[in-house]
């Protein structure tokens, strides 16, 4: 019994000393846990759904949210501006200052800001800092970088044929699916042995090696987009002993 008191004891200790982590981790704590709290500031990120210059006001689209602006995942959240409030677009590293009538439907956003609660149905989300950032759709996207298993090799026509399990965005609609890639001519593949790289030729690979390939995507034809394959990195399975 006074091994399961102290097992306990530690238990609560624990959740008391990490409760500030959870607060802030992004993790929607129940309501009557005694020491979860009602954030008072919040990050969101997603996109422009409106902009109301003459009453400043943003609508975005949340896709990430920090626990403040949890309940608006994937929904739209309202975002006051004020003439405090620091608007940027992002070029890569750098940033400038835009105005609110700068920001273009659709763009991506990342919001920081504070929520007044004074009225607990109706709280009012602030925004301190916007950064509007062009993001090219998927769709449009001329480059690729994928990791997954070899299913197929056809040395006569140069392709293979992969089961991407890890994907970048020009790569999402096929993310799981086999998927066919033209090897280019000058295309660099390679393993890795004792420390250093053994370049290999497309008659080395084997169905069951794992790959990692980066190369372009051709979209001259939306509806079948070509992959070719400018560097590829082979996981060999290792000899029997």
């Amino acid at each position: 019994m006074k091994k399961a008191l102290l097992v306990l004891a530690v238990f609560v200790v624990a959740l008391a000393v990490c409760a500030p982590a959870f607060a802030q981790s992004g993790v929607v704590a129940p309501d009557h846990i005694s020491w979860w709290q009602p954030a008072h500031n919040f990050t969101a990120a997603g996109n422009a759904q409106a902009i109301d210059t003459g009453n400043g006001r943003v609508v975005v689209r949340v896709w990430l949210a920090s626990i403040g602006v949890a309940p608006f995942l994937g929904n739209d959240l309202t975002v006051v501006v004020t003439p405090k409030t620091q608007l940027l677009r992002a070029h890569g590293n750098r940033f400038r200052g835009i105005g609110l009538g700068d920001i273009r439907l659709g763009e991506h956003l990342r919001v920081t800001g504070t929520i007044d609660r004074s009225d607990p149905k109706a709280p009012v989300y602030t925004a301190n800092r916007i950064v509007a950032r062009t993001v090219v759709a998927a769709n449009q996207l001329k480059w690729f970088a994928c990791r997954g298993p070899l299913k197929a090799v056809d040395a006569t026509a140069v392709t293979i044929v992969v089961r991407p399990l890890v994907v970048t965005r020009g790569l999402w609609d096929v993310l799981g699916v086999k998927t066919t890639f033209v090897v280019a001519p000058h295309a660099r593949i390679f393993t890795w042995s004792a420390g250093k790289p053994v370049v290999l030729t497309l008659a080395d690979l084997v169905a069951g090696e794992r790959v990692l390939a980066q190369g372009s995507i051709d979209r001259s034809v939306p509806a079948t987009p070509v992959f070719t394959i400018k560097w590829m990195r082979v996981w060999q399975p290792k000899p029997a002993s």
